[in-house]
Order: structure tokens, then C-alpha cells, then sequence
């Protein structure tokens, strides 16, 4: 997005619970730490809602209850109105790793 690489990990919730793999929680960890935009995108198949998150809260969001991580979310909504709040959440994220010495590769 505008030259910015943006990742989104896409999640079904199960039991009105979400879980991660250690692998991508290693991955968005390490990728939140260097100055990376990524997301986590949740569905719930019950209710049809997705729920948006920063990739940075990938240990509280393994294991946890959607209805516990509410608050936190980013974005709730079905697809239709997903991406107008997609583009000034990474913008935000984006321009916090600028404030952090962070530039775009050449």
C-alpha cells in the first residue's frame, strides 16, 4: 500500500476462540519489532463479523476469547466497510516505525 509492504494473516475463530501457531507468532513478533505493518484478520463463521488486529498483539490474541479481545479491535464490521479501516490502521503503524529511525528500503 503506497509502497509499503503490508501483511494479513487471515484466522477463522473456532469455539469463539482464536490460535496461532508458534511459528507465526515468532513471525509477527519479530516482524512488529523491526518495523513491520501486519495485521491479523479474524472471522467469526457465527456471526459472519471479522475483527481486525495489530500483527504486535499476536501473544494476546493466541488462545484468547474474540469476545475478550473486542475492545482491542481495530476494525469489526463485515467485509464492506474492512478496508477503509484497514488503510489509516497501517498508515498509523507505518508512520509509528518512522517516529522509531525506520525508512523504507531503496
Amino acid at each position: 500500500m503506497d509502497g509499503v509492504p503490508i501483511w494479513l494473516e487471515l484466522k477463522i475463530i473456532k469455539n469463539g476462540k482464536v490460535t496461532v501457531s508458534k511459528s507465526q507468532i515468532a513471525w509477527h513478533s519479530s516482524h512488529s519489532r523491526c518495523g513491520g505493518v501486519g495485521f491479523f484478520l479474524l472471522n467469526d463463521p457465527s456471526t459472519s463479523d471479522l475483527f481486525l488486529f495489530d500483527g504486535a498483539s499476536v501473544i494476546e490474541i493466541h488462545g484468547s476469547r474474540i469476545d475478550d479481545l473486542r475492545p482491542a479491535a481495530l476494525y469489526v464490521g463485515d467485509m464492506s466497510g474492512l478496508i477503509e479501516s484497514l488503510r489509516p490502521a497501517a498508515c498509523d503503524l507505518w508512520c509509528r516505525s518512522m517516529t522509531c529511525g525506520l525508512r523504507p528500503a531503496p
